[in-house]
């Protein structure tokens, strides 16, 4: 359980953005609002840089409004909880933040009764759903042993004892940004040797062998927790930038995580 969700504010109105900013823990204590823009392109930004458990967005903004920027994110991938704020009581603003699964529309002027009962909520959904891995109803051991060992090369019964330790290295360290030259460095060994034998024993690279395994690990995690954020889902799996998760993924399953999700 966290301390604190790091909560993003993007907001054009200076009064509301510092109000926001300085007063949200008091709202609600669980939440803290650790960055706080003016537009939604710096909101952007600063989502693809850092994750965020929370992002409280404007509609009406400078340079990329509220709905564009929802819009945006989704279509990378990324499902951070949304709250729009707006000052405009109009429906079809409503309907377009609903259709992007925002998990509130609260008018301004803003009460912080009802923006405390919409975090409790949240908070709620997050702490149910933290660390809690179920597997879909469709995926019965066998199935996933067998989705499983369709991504890996059948071991040689007389592998290398190298081989043995840096496939361990591999499953081990799967969700660090490792390379070949860390693995190598580990067990002693040039990259280029340990590139040698592992293809030698294995039929393919290092390379293609941790992705394939970091892949296996991300469509598990996504089918199994729609309430991870895709950036989240990277991180666990080994990536630092959920741009390049996406691209990865996108390569190898040939549709984006929140597509393959969704399938």
């Amino acid at each position: 359980m966290k301390d604190k969700y790091n909560v993003l504010i993007a907001e054009d109105e200076p009064l509301m953005c510092e109000y926001l900013k300085n007063n949200l823990s008091k709202i609600h204590d669980s939440f803290e609002a650790s960055c706080a823009v003016r537009n939604g392109e710096s909101a952007l930004k600063e989502l693809e840089k850092n994750e965020y458990d929370l992002l409280i967005a404007d509609i009406k903004m400078p340079l990329m409004d509220g709905i564009t920027l929802i819009t945006k994110l989704r279509e990378e991938g990324n499902n951070i909880p949304v709250i729009i704020l707006s000052g405009y009581d109009e429906f079809e603003f409503a309907k377009a933040g609903i259709s992007l699964g925002v998990i509130d529309y609260l008018l301004k002027p803003l009460n912080d009764n009802e923006l405390y009962k919409t975090l409790d909520k949240l908070k709620n959904q997050l702490l149910e759903n933290e660390d809690k891995v179920t597997l879909p109803k469709d995926w019965s051991p066998e199935s996933i042993k067998t989705f499983i060992s369709s991504c890996f090369c059948d071991f040689d019964k007389e592998k290398s004892s190298l081989v043995d330790k840096a496939t361990a290295y591999i499953l081990e360290h799967f969700n660090e940004p490792i390379g070949q030259i860390d693995v190598a460095k580990t067990l002693g060994v040039t990259p280029a040797y340990l590139s040698s034998i592992f293809h030698k024993t294995k039929g393919e690279s290092y390379s293609k062998f941790l992705t394939r395994f970091r892949m296996t690990q991300a469509a598990m995690l996504l089918k199994s927790n729609n309430t991870l954020t895709i950036q989240k889902v990277a991180k666990m799996v080994g990536f630092e930038t959920d741009k390049y998760f996406i691209k990865v993924f996108k390569g190898f399953f040939g549709v984006t995580p929140d597509i393959y999700r969704k399938s």
